[in-house]
């Protein structure tokens, strides 16, 4: 009885395996590395900006503490940086076995829908997860070789008319995170994450095809994006990101890429308000799987 119920389990075990091994293609690579390239290179270019007349940004460099490091990872993975390697996750999946007519095949070896969306939901997940961390490390790795390479130099202001010596201006203060905060970011991250899986899984389910994944994952976010500039602002899912990761505005496009961070920010609001349209986005994901039009072949 017992090898029974391990041997089921193992199966289950196996198959969320296969799902993330499924993700690693060359589309996920390279939109990871891209990622986690363009992450970097905006706190390289920052750093090395700054360092020399010692005026870092704070929250520059703050990267140094692991936990701030972390926090800006999630950042990046919140806003459209991981909104586009998202896209490209469940397009390689899901869309992928959807256009190719494996969808059906599947559904032979495991007949519920829910079981076989929450896996692939959940591998694009734990992916997102991961490539957060990676990025975090890499992140606060970097900054610490740039304080040892090109540490900041104070500024000294030139001696005045009345032959007064130069003094030294401090670099600006450091804006570093608790691990309380870094956590809480990552976890907002992954909420919001949730949000784009079930968006692009929506497409996926509905037009069957790559570029119809890529399309609906990425272009409803992305078109609404100028009406953050309007009094709709609080209504757009733009806002509650910002509300929820509690972005700040003077590293945007810096830190990470996003339209207008909140003045007065309401995380609940933001939170709870994801929370609602990515569950709606993932029962209609459920529903249009288990349609007849989902397991017909590609005409």
């Amino acid at each position: 009885m017992a090898g029974t119920r391990r041997r089921p389990a193992r199966a289950a075990g196996a198959a969320w395996a296969g799902e993330l091994r499924a993700l690693w293609t060359a589309p996920v690579w390279g939109a990871t590395a891209v990622a986690t390239a363009v992450a970097s290179g905006l706190v390289v270019r920052l750093w090395t900006a700054g360092a020399s007349y010692g005026v870092l940004d704070p929250s520059v460099s703050a990267l140094t503490s692991l936990p701030s490091a972390l926090r800006v990872a999630a950042w990046q993975s919140g806003t459209l940086l991981g909104l586009l390697l998202t896209a490209v996750v469940v397009a390689t999946g899901l869309g992928q076995t959807l256009e190719g007519g494996t969808w059906s095949a599947l559904r032979l070896f495991e007949n519920r829908v829910g079981v076989l969306w929450a896996r692939k939901a959940g591998a694009a997940l734990a992916l997102s997860l991961a490539v957060q961390i990676v990025t975090g490390v890499l992140l606060w790795l970097a900054t610490s070789a740039l304080a040892r390479l090109w540490p900041v130099r104070p500024r000294t202001i030139p001696p005045g008319f009345g032959g007064g010596t130069a003094a030294p201006v401090p670099p600006l203060p450091v804006e570093s995170a608790a691990w309380g905060q870094a956590a809480g970011a990552i976890a907002s991250a992954v909420l919001i994450q949730f949000l784009f899986v079930c968006l692009a899984g929506l497409g996926a389910a509905l037009l069957r095809s790559v570029i119809g994944t890529l399309a609906l994952g990425v272009g409803p976010l992305l078109v609404t994006a100028p009406l953050v500039l309007l009094p709709a602002a609080p209504f757009l899912p733009h806002r509650w990101i910002a509300d929820l990761l509690n972005l700040p505005s003077e590293a945007q496009y810096q830190l990470y890429f996003w339209n207008q961070a909140p003045t007065d920010p309401s995380p609940l609001t933001g939170g709870l308000a994801l929370a609602g349209v990515a569950a709606l986005a993932a029962v209609a994901a459920w529903a249009a799987l288990r349609s007849e039009r989902a397991l017909r072949p590609v005409d």
